[in-house]
């Protein structure tokens, strides 16, 4: 399972508990950037984490590629790859290193979908969410041989209604 979350904004309870929910059974804990963090902070250590809009720590990686449930992984907070807009610079970026995966932020409202062979995933926000969705959340992705089941959780670590998916795989 990979625990992907986003846009925490100074909120650093949030992402400790979900880092101690999860890290002793995730293969992937990812932060989607705007956690107006330090770099060199501590709770980092098991989470991969990228910059957002609002780190000002150039420390941070502005993308990652990791491995997690035997998929490559592109990671990164989505504002450079103009998701305000569409999502194909992120496919396109996803498609160039190898990734079957892309996990974004910035939009603060969750978005699970399958682009040109690529899901594209943001978590929402755990701590400003906008759009339809007010909840806090943060998203499961669990990979089965045919199948990417999304489960949007809130922060008492329970499924939202409505936010729960299974989409198809790529058949490569």
């Amino acid at each position: 399972m990979i625990i992907v979350m986003s846009d925490s904004h100074g909120e650093s309870k949030v992402i400790q508990d979900i880092k101690a929910t999860y890290q002793d059974e995730a293969s992937a804990i990812v932060h989607c950037g705007d956690s107006e963090l330090d770099a060199t902070d501590p709770i980092w250590k098991s989470i991969s984490v990228v910059r957002g809009n609002c780190d000002f720590d150039t420390l941070f990686p502005e993308s990652l590629v990791i491995s997690a449930d035997q998929a490559q992984v592109f990671v990164t907070h989505g504002h450079l790859y103009g998701v305000n807009f569409g999502l194909s610079q992120l496919t396109d970026a996803a498609q160039k290193a190898g990734c079957k995966l892309a996990l974004f932020g910035h939009l603060h409202t969750p978005i699970a979908t399958v682009e040109q062979d690529i899901l594209c995933l943001n978590p929402g926000s755990v701590a400003q969410p906008r759009g339809q969705y007010k909840t806090k959340m943060y998203a499961r992705i669990d990979i089965t041989a045919d199948a990417y089941v999304i489960s949007y959780m809130d922060l008492a670590h329970q499924p939202i209604a409505n936010l729960q998916f299974r989409l198809a795989r790529s058949s490569q």
